[in-house]
């Protein structure tokens, strides 16, 4: 049977999580129209085209069927999707690592209840605040370090006092 303290962690680890996601979305950009993404009016858009209003390389590869390397209306349509969907997981994968690392470092008696805190931006985990001794900066960071999909660690944790 779980403890209440692991319910307590796992609800608070879902409810970062969703309000991470949440205002990611919403905060998203919006892909403009096929019409205002053809800069050159020729009825078809390029890869050059398609980055310049926030497009993704690889939603452009995945929408073009026929592989010619332009993007008509249709291919268009399923290349912004794909590029929301890239950016919208991108968003939920910092998100999931901060809730991840946050958690675990309430779990650690060595760090746990200390003043840090986590953002994790493009994989890489950015740690500040404050902690009572040099050994405790050095725990933190191997905690973040230890979370699947972290990419690097930025430690700026300061000792008290």
């Amino acid at each position: 049977m779980k403890s209440i303290n692991d319910r307590i962690l796992n609800l608070t680890l879902a409810g970062a999580l969703g309000a991470f996601t949440a205002t990611s979305t919403l905060a998203a950009p919006v892909m403009p129209t096929f019409q205002t993404t053809d800069g050159n009016g020729d009825g078809m858009i390029s890869l050059q085209e398609f980055q310049a209003k926030g497009g993704v390389e690889q939603a452009f590869l995945e929408g073009d069927a026929n592989r010619d390397k332009r993007l008509s209306s249709d291919e268009y349509t399923k290349a912004v999707a794909n590029n929301d969907r890239i950016k919208a997981d991108k968003y939920v994968d910092d998100a999931w690592i901060t809730a991840k690392v946050k958690t675990l470092l309430l779990k650690d008696e060595g760090v746990k209840g200390l003043d840090v805190n986590v953002e994790t931006h493009k994989g890489t985990v950015q740690l500040s605040g404050w902690v009572n001794t040099p050994a405790q900066i050095g725990q933190a960071e191997k905690i973040a370090r230890s979370v699947e999909g972290v990419k690097g660690v930025s430690n700026v944790l300061q000792v008290k006092r």
